[in-house]
């Protein structure tokens, strides 16, 4: 074979087999699948999924929870009628990693993503607390925690729920633990 001939023949090879991961494998001329033109459709790879997308995210506050002291009942009486409506955030996505960010947001998250599925953990520490005396004698002091977020994106790939978890660990070596909802919506 020539080596003009060949360089052709591995050109093509390399064309038709494509470069990405959303790229579909093509069948080998000794398989007894039906030609491409027959074959189904792979499964479709949204842009949203392949790329950034804008959102409108709502965070409704859901619980705290730890020892019954006067931090967490303070903590539990100021966040109960916390709503932050429509707060501008970006998602990003590929190749199963998903980032979502927002300069509102206390940090920012990364993880993965399988199918319409997400968890995600906050890409720094969240900051600790001061010591916050209670009427008893005790002290409470928060430590830096860690914030992680849940959940999954409508099939239509229009809306996002989500269930974000912070948890601080106390001087005392109890944990508080606050829980937020969030309903998105895509703008893009």
């Amino acid at each position: 074979m020539k080596a003009e001939t060949l360089t052709l023949t591995i050109a093509l090879a390399l064309a038709a087999c494509g470069g990405g991961p959303a790229s579909p494998a093509q069948p080998s001329s000794t398989s007894s699948s039906p030609p491409p033109s027959v074959m189904s459709p792979p499964p479709a790879t949204s842009p949203a999924q392949a790329g950034v997308t804008d959102w409108s995210v709502t965070q409704r506050f859901g619980s705290v929870s730890g020892p019954d002291n006067c931090w967490v009942r303070a903590q539990r009486a100021r966040w109960s009628p916390a709503v932050f409506p429509d707060l501008p955030m970006k998602v990003t996505r590929a190749d199963g990693s998903i980032k979502l960010e927002s300069s509102f947001f206390q940090v920012n998250y990364t993880g993965t993503f399988v199918g319409s599925e997400f968890s995600a953990r906050g890409a720094i520490p969240l900051e600790g607390g001061g010591a916050h005396p209670c009427p008893d004698g005790t002290v409470v002091q928060q430590l830096p925690g860690v914030s992680t977020l849940s959940g999954n994106f409508s099939a239509d790939d229009r809306l996002l729920t989500a269930t974000e978890v912070n948890s601080y660990p106390l001087v005392s070596g109890e944990t508080v633990t606050y829980k937020w909802e969030w309903q998105a919506a895509r703008t893009n």
